[in-house]
């Protein structure tokens, strides 16, 4: 049975800078949130009319979790981010999970790009 994924953090990798980002990718960065399942991620870059794409990368992640290339696509522009994800184990007749719900946006707060 397959495991369910959870987003720790989204990352940059360390030869890309911030302002080099495609504006669609930015806006994707700030839409997403720790604790989002991978179907809420891939969800999420849809409908930013981003090609998304999940693989594991082989290094190990820090604090027991795995890192795996996000790869976004969108016009021929390819932007690759690094996405820090737990494995949480199915329990076999439990319930379905509750979704992770966007936490609440403060309107003062800038954006990070």
């Amino acid at each position: 049975m397959a495991d369910r994924l959870e987003l720790v953090a989204l990352a940059l990798p360390a030869d890309c800078a911030p302002e080099s980002l495609p504006p669609s990718v930015a806006a994707f960065m700030a839409a997403c949130w720790p604790g989002m399942s991978r179907a809420q991620l891939m969800d999420r870059a849809r409908r930013l009319a981003l090609r998304a794409s999940l693989r594991v990368r082989p290094e190990p992640g820090p604090d027991g979790t795995r890192l795996y290339a996000l790869v976004l696509i969108i016009g021929g522009v390819k932007a690759e981010l690094v996405a820090h994800v737990r494995r949480l184990a199915r329990r076999r007749g439990a319930r379905r999970a509750k979704v992770s719900l966007p936490p609440v946006r403060d309107v003062r707060q800038a954006g990070l790009f």
